[in-house]
């Protein structure tokens, strides 16, 4: 039985190593990346069960990222190959200017997953759905898959989360908005930045936002901002956390490992507040180092090991 089920865009990631911009490198490192993906390799280094689909191309990158996940222990039986290609994504490390992302995606394999991909078995057998808006912004039929799982957990009463996760070379704010905000109800956990809130509810005061949230019945709203306080309501609760302070070597991937952190501390039993502050430290980890699973933590049943900062 899979303590998560997830499901969205899997992609091959080159990451420049000889330059700073992708415009004169010439040396690449591959990893795997995808924002649903890395909640199943974050659970799956804190010992807990975690089942990922989407849909590769019959390439060789596509073998690659299933042999990525596979050595991180990620059930992906249920993978399906198809024709098209697999997604890729090429970016700078973003150590001396901003990070730039190309994005290798429109038509990808992923983008065809429809509503019926989705293994209702599998998801009865789960302990937790999660989702994404990334998965919505890649095609219409994404969109419908991300509804139709949402909906299913419900009626199943399997606990479920959704992060918002805008990305805006993806889609606009307006489109954005008008496929989410449906969305963003009924869940057991809303995860989302500050900006992203105010897209999706059309409030630009943090509070009333997160207020906005929990009346639309999310049980446990979360608010992130980079480095400065994460602001949650839990059962109509409002509470801060501040999070460590690290040297931030790469952003990305960080969110991923700080929302994995906080549902495996859930599912292991901890509170809200509590399950924030371990996913805090999760995101902190990775945030120090390059790659999106480079830096998570180890931990057994859902908790980070306490020693060496959770490595």
């Amino acid at each position: 039985m899979p303590d998560l089920f997830t499901f969205g865009e899997a992609l091959a990631l080159f990451l420049s190593t000889d330059s700073d911009n992708v415009v004169d490198a010439r040396e690449y490192k591959r990893s795997t990346a995808g924002a649903e993906g890395n909640v199943s390799v974050a659970l799956s280094r804190l010992g807990l069960k975690s089942t990922f689909f989407t849909r590769l191309g019959n390439d060789e990158l596509g073998s690659a990222i299933l042999n990525d996940f596979t050595a991180e222990g990620v059930d992906v039986s249920l993978v399906k190959r198809v024709p098209e290609f697999t997604s890729a994504m090429v970016r700078n490390p973003g150590t001396t200017r901003g990070v730039e992302a190309t994005y290798l995606r429109t038509g990808s394999a992923a983008s065809t997953m429809v509503a019926s991909d989705i293994n209702i078995d599998e998801m009865r057998s789960a302990r937790w759905i999660h989702s994404t808006g990334i998965t919505c912004a890649i095609s219409k039929t994404g969109a419908e898959t991300v509804a139709f799982a949402l909906e299913e957990s419900r009626k199943l009463k399997i606990q479920r989360s959704f992060d918002l996760n805008i990305r805006r070379k993806l889609w606009s704010e307006v489109a954005a908005r008008e496929v989410l905000e449906p969305l963003a109800r009924d869940v057991d956990l809303l995860i989302g930045g500050e900006d992203e809130y105010a897209v999706v509810f059309g409030q630009n005061d943090a509070k009333k936002a997160l207020q906005l949230a929990s009346q639309r019945g999310c049980r446990i709203a979360i608010m992130t901002k980079g480095s400065q306080p994460i602001r949650f309501i839990a059962d109509d609760r409002y509470g801060e956390v501040i999070p460590p302070k690290v040297v931030a070597i790469d952003p990305v991937g960080s969110g991923d490992a700080f929302t994995g952190g906080v549902i495996a501390g859930l599912l292991a039993g901890l509170s809200a507040h509590d399950a924030i502050v371990q996913g805090s430290r999760g995101g902190a980890l990775v945030a120090s180092c390059f790659g999106d699973w480079a830096g998570l933590p180890y931990g057994k049943l859902g908790i980070i090991n306490s020693e060496n900062g959770g490595n």
